[in-house]
């Protein structure tokens, strides 16, 4: 009797023990303690940079490579351990930056992390769910990648630039046999909610056929919010394939409604019997904006039988608004709406993929070029239209 109640008390107390959100050690650690960031699966697509808050980062104590987090998990959440490792140069002591681990919970769960680190790359194990268990099984297939990817990036210092350029291409090649690992896992494995995750790093060009692929187990796992708008992505980026085809010299420049800065109707037909150039650009692009004090001096010097229409694309309208005056932009200015289907998105009528993207319209409507980028063919070719 007195030795079943001893069993009974050792069973409250562990069962009264606490349970971490997560648990670890790592071996070969030199740091003393470690950084954890996590946020919810659902609020990652629409982040707005490292600084969102939602994102949460936490600094926890690492004794000998051991430590333990807590942290309350409500939603499907993904957590990232970036690593970093205390090095020493010339006697003074800095922190050097090798590879993460990312791994996923849902409310209730915990997770246990067995690894070892060097300069390179973090090798750990995960167990505690399914998922963080396949996803530690998947990055040993992957691992191989990263530790040549980074190889090849580090040989690049202090090379010449054909060296270098020979370098990335072999990285390149590297990068595509990841991205096809992750392809043939989502073959092998489509009812795996982790295929729904590799769905996200493979070509944006592959990304409709192969969720065609996934069972629901995956499509309708804890990564759901992320495909719902990677699947919109890859629609808009068929579309603008599609595209393609027709924006080419000698089609019809399609036509188009927009709204004006000062919040009139502007159609593009409307200025027929001009040479018209189309500028695909947003505030948020650099380039963009470099090439600004360029276009105003061809504006200025064509301006009798050229008109520019600026379409602002991916912004919101109190950012165009305030790029439009900030920069002075003497000619028209149209917003493009960015939550508007695909389908009526007139970026991807004239299948822009990249910006700044112009192009010229002659006065009978018809498109004499399209340009992406910022480059010296764009003005090449308006100066041999316009003189």
């Amino acid at each position: 009797m007195k030795r079943d109640l001893l069993l009974l008390l050792a069973a409250a107390i562990a069962g009264c023990a606490p349970r971490h959100t997560i648990t670890g050690h790592i071996d070969s650690l030199t740091n003393d303690s470690l950084c954890i960031v996590h946020c919810a699966i659902e609020d990652m697509p629409g982040l707005k940079g490292d600084d969102d808050q939602r994102i949460t980062y936490d600094t926890i104590v690492a004794a000998n490579g051991r430590f333990a987090y807590d942290t309350p998990v409500e939603r499907p959440t993904q957590f990232i351990i970036p690593m970093q490792l205390m090095e020493f140069d010339q006697g003074r002591r800095h922190s050097t930056s090798t590879s993460d681990m990312k791994l996923f919970l849902d409310k209730g769960e915990q997770v246990k992390i067995e690894g070892r680190i060097d300069s390179t790359v973090f090798n750990c194990t995960l167990s505690g769910t399914r998922l963080n268990e396949d996803h530690s099984r998947h990055y040993q297939e992957l691992r191989p990648f990263w530790i040549e990817g980074q190889r090849l990036q580090d040989a690049m210092a202090g090379k010449s630039r054909a060296e270098q350029e020979a370098l990335y291409e072999r990285f390149r090649q590297v990068m595509a046999r990841r991205r096809a690992c992750e392809m043939d896992y989502i073959d092998a494995n489509p009812d795996n909610p982790l295929a729904g995750y590799c769905l996200t790093k493979i070509p944006i060009d592959s990304v409709l056929t192969y969720h065609e692929r996934l069972a629901d187990a995956a499509r309708n796992s804890i990564f759901r919010p992320l495909l719902e708008p990677l699947l919109a992505k890859a629609g808009k980026y068929r579309l603008i394939r599609l595209a393609e085809a027709k924006i080419v010299a000698g089609s019809p420049a399609p036509d188009f409604t927009l709204k004006t800065a000062d919040d009139k109707n502007f159609t593009l037909s409307s200025l027929r019997g001009k040479y018209v150039v189309l500028d695909f650009w947003g505030s948020w692009c650099g380039w963009c904006i470099k090439g600004i004090p360029e276009m105003k001096r061809y504006y200025d010097r064509y301006k009798s039988k050229l008109e520019i229409v600026g379409v602002d694309c991916n912004d919101t309208p109190e950012r165009w608004l305030a790029a439009v005056e900030e920069h002075r932009l003497p000619w028209i200015n149209v917003y493009n709406p960015k939550d508007v289907p695909a389908a009526e998105d007139i970026s991807v009528e004239y299948a822009v993929s990249g910006y700044p993207t112009k192009v010229i319209i002659g006065p009978d409507g018809l498109i004499i070029g399209k340009y992406a980028g910022e480059g010296p063919d764009f003005y090449k070719k308006l100066d041999e239209a316009l003189k």
